[in-house]
This record gives structure tokens, sequence and C-alpha cells, in this order.
């Protein structure tokens, strides 16, 4: 079974969590009511196309941090804990020069399309992954260290909180003059704070009794292995996230900015996904090295039965009620109730399949993940560039929903037919004839 520290560290995971989606959403809304839909939509765009161009990286690091630290805290391996975060903090920085570039060249080529500040509006997204890409390093060594709690307080508490406050602050000083740039800038700031937090925990719980021991390197395996990641998890960003930039491009920045605020609704139905990930992940990467199939799936299968069952009520609500809850964005967002209702049903099936991609991760065949999720993003980026023309972010939100239904099924049979596992908890549904007979 599932062990008690395991239980107690989700359940103040989900604590933290909800205290992040509520204070996101709440940075969300106000910005969506102070800077007006044009703006905001000009935030919307910049802060998506640097969660594309960084996301990838930044969840490959974590994910890599998490498995080789959760398999080097014996003693006589610690040293390649050091070496690893080392490495991966190099590798974060040159992910943060490259999208410095991407952004320079975006910034140039758009010009007054991101209006008056554009390019200062560019470049200021171009702060953020310098500090966020160390962050999801160091909340990968702790969460790989066992220490899942003190990983998630930095950046689901304080950064949502300081970030909430400099957003305040800076609308206070700078009242009518608060434009996206300065929006982005508090975000780059709410980082930096949070890099500091890290950085003292980091050190106290695991590399305070590391001190003496010297860095070792396996520099080509980990980049191996990281590639993949980076491919698996750029592909999932992007099937969230293109569909917002292509709107952006074909339409307006701000029918960008409606489809975001939806996304951002839609995001509260992740929830009870996101902690049982935080969970599993150390979890399937010992049993699976240790060969204990039959407990592994004993304790996935619980965990996505949970996931599921957790996740219905939410999808239900938002389906019932996606008018009201966008108006708090504005009346201007009233309109996309539609997307929220496909978007939530996306969500769904996504919950239903359990944690393919995170399974994959652990087993070392996140390789085979890129294929399926290679598939997603060929469908979903065709069908937006199909449909958006037409239905708008309508048709982006139908570009998610079929793009997440393909690639998910596919990905369900090939972790099945690899490692023996069903991620899915509805797979239990074709046993129970045969437990009858």
């Amino acid at each position: 079974m599932i062990s008690r520290k395991m239980i107690l560290g989700g359940i103040k995971t989900l604590g933290l969590k909800v205290f992040n989606l509520a204070a996101m959403f709440a940075v969300s809304v106000l910005l969506a009511r102070v800077l007006g839909v044009d703006e905001y939509g000009n935030y919307v765009f910049v802060f998506t196309l640097v969660g594309l161009l960084s996301e990838p990286y930044f969840i490959g690091l974590r994910t890599l941090a998490v498995r080789h630290t959760a398999l080097n805290m014996e003693p006589g391996s610690h040293g390649l804990v050091r070496g690893l975060f080392v490495r991966l903090c190099q590798v974060s920085l040159v992910g943060a020069a490259v999208a410095f570039l991407v952004l320079l060249i975006v910034a140039l080529v758009m010009g007054d399309d991101l209006g008056e500040q554009g390019l200062f509006l560019c470049l200021a997204g171009a702060c953020l992954p310098v500090f966020l890409g160390i962050n999801r390093v160091r909340d990968g060594v702790l969460r790989g260290a066992g220490y899942l709690v003190e990983g998630q307080i930095p950046k689901l508490l304080l950064r949502p909180l300081f970030l909430l406050i400099y957003i305040f602050l800076a609308w206070w000083i700078f009242a009518q003059e608060f434009s996206a740039t300065l929006a982005i800038l508090m975000q780059v700031c709410a980082a930096l704070t949070a890099m500091f937090v890290y950085r003292y925990i980091v050190n106290r719980k695991v590399f305070s009794a590391l001190a003496d021991v010297a860095p070792q390197y396996q520099t080509r395996n980990w980049l191996r292995e990281l590639l993949p990641l980076m491919l698996t998890a750029g592909l999932m960003v992007a099937d969230t996230r293109v569909g917002i930039l292509i709107l952006g491009v074909i339409e307006d920045t701000a029918e960008a900015s409606k489809l975001h605020a939806a996304l951002r609704v839609a995001e509260l139905i992740t929830l009870a996904h996101a902690v049982a990930n935080l969970i599993i992940e150390p979890m399937i990467a010992r049993h699976y090295d240790k060969q204990e199939m039959a407990l592994l799936q004993k304790k996935m299968t619980l965990v996505a039965g949970l996931i599921l069952l957790s996740t219905l009520p939410v999808s239900l609500i938002m389906m019932l009620h996606g008018e009201w809850i966008l108006s708090v964005f504005g009346e201007e967002f009233r309109s996309v109730a539609p997307v929220l209702t496909i978007l939530a049903v996306a969500h769904l099936i996504d919950a239903s399949m359990g944690a393919v991609t995170q399974t994959l991760s652990m087993t070392g065949n996140a390789g085979e993940a890129v294929k399926g999720m290679l598939l997603g993003l060929v469908i979903n980026i065709v069908l937006c560039v199909v449909l958006i023309p037409q239905q708008g972010a309508i048709g982006a939100a139908w570009a998610v929903l079929l793009s997440t239904l393909v690639y998910k099924v596919y990905l369900v049979i090939r972790i099945y037919r690899l490692t023996g596992i069903w991620t899915t908890p509805l797979y239990l549904l074709f046993q129970l004839p045969a437990r009858f007979r």
C-alpha cells in the first residue's frame, strides 16, 4: 500500500496546490481587469511564448533531477547528486540564453502588434527562464531526496504570494501607467524571490549532509537521457499552448487572452492529477528499478482511480457554470464559456488515462512518449490552422480535445506493451466480467 508519509505529503501538497491555483487565478483576474483585454492579450502572448520556449527543458531538468537524486541518495553515490545539480544548472542557463534570442527575434518581427512596449515586454519575459530553470532543478533535487512538501513551498506558496504583492505594489505606484511589461517584471521579481528560498532549503536539507563529497559526473549519460525528456515535455507544453499562439497570430492577442482565461479556469480540473504526479514519480522510479511490478500496478491503479473520481465533479461544474465563472475576468470573457466546456472534457479524458508521460519518464522510456505526443501535436496544429479561422477560440479548444484523446490512448497502449503496466483505471472494467465467472 501507499505509505503514510506519501499520503501526508500528498495532503500537504494538495493544500499548497490549491493555494497556488487560487493565487494564480487571482493574478490572472487582477491583470485582466487592470490591463484590459488588449494589453492583457499582449501579456498572455509573451508569457505563453516564454513558457513554450522554457517549460520543455524545465520539466526535463526537474524530471532528471527527481529520478537520479532518488536513485543516488545511498552512501557512495552522493557525489553523483552534487555533480548532477551542477550540470543541470549549467544546462538551464544555456536554455535561458536560447529563449532570450528567440524572444528578441519575435519582438523585432512582430513590432507594434505587441503594443508600444513590445520590445521591452519581450526582453522582460526573457529574464524569467534564468531564475525559473534553476528553481526547477532544486525542486527536483528536493523531491528526489524525499522532501516533497519542502520542494513545493517556494513554487506553490511563496512565488504566487509575492507575485500578488509585487503586482499590487506596482499597480498602486504606477496606477494608469501599469502595463504588460510591468506585469512580466513582477513575475521576474517573484521568481527571483523563490530562487533564494530554494537555495536555502536545498542547502539545509540536502547539500549540508554532502558538504565533504566531491562532485561526480556522468554528463554524457545525463544529456542522453535529458534529450528525450525535453522532447516529451516540449510536445506536451506545445500541445496545450500552441492554440494561444496561433490564435494570437491569426486573430489577435485579445482573442488569445480569452482562450487563456478559459485555460486558466480549466487548470482547476487538473489539481488532483498534478498532486498525484508529484507523489507517484519517485515511487515509479524505485519500484520499477527493483522490478516490483505487482506492487507498482496496485499503487498506480489506486492513484489513477482517485484522480478520476476527484476530477469528474470539478469537470461537471465547469460545464454547467462556465459562463458565470469566466465573468470574473470581465464581461468580455463570458463568450468563451463553450470553450471551457470543451476543455473540461479534454481534461477529463486526460485524467482517465493516468500518469502516462510520468510512467514513461520514470521507467527509462521517455523516448517512446515522443512518438505519441508528436502525433498529438501534429493533430493539434493542423486542427488549429483549419478551425481557428472559422471558429476562433472554440476551434482551438476542439484541437486540444482531439489531440489529447489520440495521444493519451496511444501512450496507454504503448506503456502496457513495454512494461506490462496499465496506467488507466478503466482497464478494471474489462476485468470485472472475468472475476465474476
